[in-house]
């Protein structure tokens, strides 16, 4: 049964691409749009340390930022609530198939990838057909399309072309969002805190200017997924 509440997946062809960095950069995104965020992150300790160390960031700045609350299921009774709520499901790469029932209830499908080869090996590829069961499952319940969307991290211009990203989302029917570049910024998730918590009137932050390309990419990313659908 599909849930009211939007559930983003995030997800990854191959280990390693930067998905729980996304997951908490995105969430952060959301709270600044007034979204209550909820996070589903199996076998993942990583969601566990950042809160630890948010809630230490906050209290040595003496300043309030959201934070996500901690699910262990899709069950609607766990993850309904107001309008404004969104849950993100930040998936281990090595238990896609595990977790394909999570997969089926996406409203959104990100997947994060940081090089055109992971793209390319997406036709032999496990992944594709765990892609094409979700699609066959919201099918069957009147959904009338996955919206799927490539996210190439740690984006480096010299790596890509139009040609190649253009030819694999025909192929495949996604869709490729902005790209983030690789910044240390969005890995402020070690100290607590993301991107797109820092503003330039919080006490807390001393902002550079890659801290504010890094907000601006991220806040972007988050107005693609939730505006063009």
């Amino acid at each position: 049964m599909m849930t009211s509440t939007p559930i983003i997946v995030i997800s990854s062809i191959k280990p390693r691409a930067g998905k729980t960095t996304l997951a908490l950069n995105l969430a952060a995104a959301l709270w600044a749009d007034n979204y209550q965020v909820k996070i589903l992150a199996p076998h993942n300790n990583d969601v566990e340390n950042f809160i630890r160390r948010r809630e230490r960031f906050c209290q040595e700045n003496k300043i309030l930022l959201p934070f996500p609350k901690l699910i262990n299921n899709l069950h609607p009774e766990a993850i309904d609530s107001d309008e404004k709520a969104v849950v993100i499901a930040d998936i281990p790469t090595a238990k896609n198939q595990e977790y394909a029932f999570v997969f089926a209830k996406a409203h959104t499908l990100i997947t994060v990838v940081d090089s055109p080869a992971h793209l390319q090996t997406m036709h032999t590829d496990a992944y594709n057909n765990l892609v094409w069961q979700a699609k066959k499952n919201i099918a069957a319940r009147g959904i009338k399309y996955l919206n799927w969307i490539v996210v190439p991290n740690l984006w480096q211009e010299n790596m890509w072309t139009m040609e190649e990203i253009n030819e694999q989302s025909r192929r495949y029917g996604f869709r490729i969002a902005p790209g983030l570049h690789e910044r240390e910024s969005f890995c402020h998730i070690k100290d607590g805190y993301c991107a797109a918590d820092m503003v330039s009137d919080a006490k807390a932050f001393k902002m550079s200017m890659a801290d504010v390309y890094a907000r601006r990419e991220i806040l972007q990313l988050t107005d693609f997924l939730w505006h063009k659908k």
